[in-house]
């Protein structure tokens, strides 16, 4: 897994290729704790090129969201693959934040 995170404004775009699964996803929430500390409050995810997330991921962007929210922020899914699509809608975390598909 890849991951790219960059700011313009109060915007944090944050960039995730290839899979999210329980291995990886201290990194993943390294990177949502710099968005958190910064003056971001709209976070941009693009997860187009991320393939799968795992249940341990998912918990680590409720956790971060739970915590954005309480500091006035957004998330929108800008990109995602199909499968992460699916899954969350079937999660029906697109009732918490936006999610578009690629």
């Amino acid at each position: 897994m890849k991951i790219d995170l960059s700011f313009d404004d109060n915007t944090a775009i944050l960039v995730v290729d290839g899979i999210l699964n329980s291995e990886n996803a201290h990194i993943f929430q390294e990177y949502l704790n710099k968005v958190l500390k910064s003056e971001a409050t709209i976070l941009e995810l693009d997860l187009n090129n991320c393939n799968n997330i795992s249940s341990t991921g998912i918990g680590k962007l409720l956790l971060f969201y739970k915590d954005f929210l309480g500091k006035g922020g957004e998330i929108e899914v800008t990109r995602c693959s199909s499968t992460v699509y699916d899954l969350f809608t079937m999660l029906k975390l697109n009732q918490l934040f936006t999610v578009n598909l690629a």
